[in-house]
Order: structure tokens, then sequence, then C-alpha cells
């Protein structure tokens, strides 16, 4: 009979670690890889939902070179990359990349930097000509799986 018991103690458990992993994947999640970032923005850096993680939009205006498109380019993907990292997440994950430009005359530039961090396989894009804030050159934002 203890055994009987045992044994449907710990089928029931099995049966429910599973469950509890699944409930918790589905879970909405933030993600800040710089948690003590000032000011605070009234947004979430990133966001994972079941397998999928939603990356907000990383402007330039903080690039070694904030005038330099390349730069500006390589230093938005370099904040997407550490939110990536900080979720579990990585570049090669990336499923889908929305860039803003603020001059579309940088549009070549941008694909350099682009292919770059995307040499092989690279992911679905949307590139648009957009007012960034704080006189950004770029802002990108990415959805990537887990």
């Amino acid at each position: 009979m203890l055994t009987r018991r045992l044994f449907a103690t710990s089928t029931a458990l099995a049966a429910f670690i599973p469950a509890t992993k699944a409930a918790a994947k589905s879970a909405k999640q933030i993600f800040a890889a710089n948690p003590n970032a000032t000011p605070k923005p009234p947004y979430s850096p990133a966001v994972g939902f079941g397998d999928l993680l939603f990356v907000s939009g990383k402007a330039s205006y903080n690039a070694p070179d904030p005038k330099d498109i390349r730069s500006c380019v390589r230093y938005a993907f370099d904040q997407v990359e550490a939110e990536l990292k900080n979720a579990g997440s990585s570049i090669d994950n990336v499923l889908k990349v929305q860039v803003f430009l603020r001059n579309m005359d940088d549009y070549a530039a941008m694909n350099e930097i682009f292919s770059e961090r995307f040499p092989k396989d690279p992911p679905a894009r949307t590139t648009i000509a957009a007012i960034i804030p704080r006189e950004s050159l770029v802002e990108i934002d990415v959805i990537a799986s887990r």
C-alpha cells in the first residue's frame, strides 16, 4: 500500500513539473540588461513570452561617434545584443529586425553593418525613415526566439 502511494505521488509530481515549466514559459517575463538605468524608461527593455523575446528599440544617442551612422548602428546592435544575452538568447536567434533611420541616405551604410551582424541566414527586416528621439541617427528593435 505504501509503495502504491509513493508511486502515485511521484507520478503526480512528475506530471506537475513539466506543467509548471510550461506555465512559467507562457508567463510574461521582463528583462533589463541595465536595471539601474537612469532615467527609468516607462517601458520594458525586453519582454519574454513563450519562446519569443521582444527587445525594445535601442537608439544611438550614446554611440562613440553619434554623428557617424556606422558607429551608431554598431552601438544600437551592441545594446540589442546585451538585452538578448541578459534574457538568455543571442543575435543568432533573431527572427525579425526593425530599423528606424533618421536619414534614408544612411541605408547603404546601415546595410553594411547589418550584414556584418548577420553574415548568414539573416532575419526578416523592415527599414523605416523616422524622427527618432534625442537626435539619434538609428533605432533598432528585434524579435528573437529564446
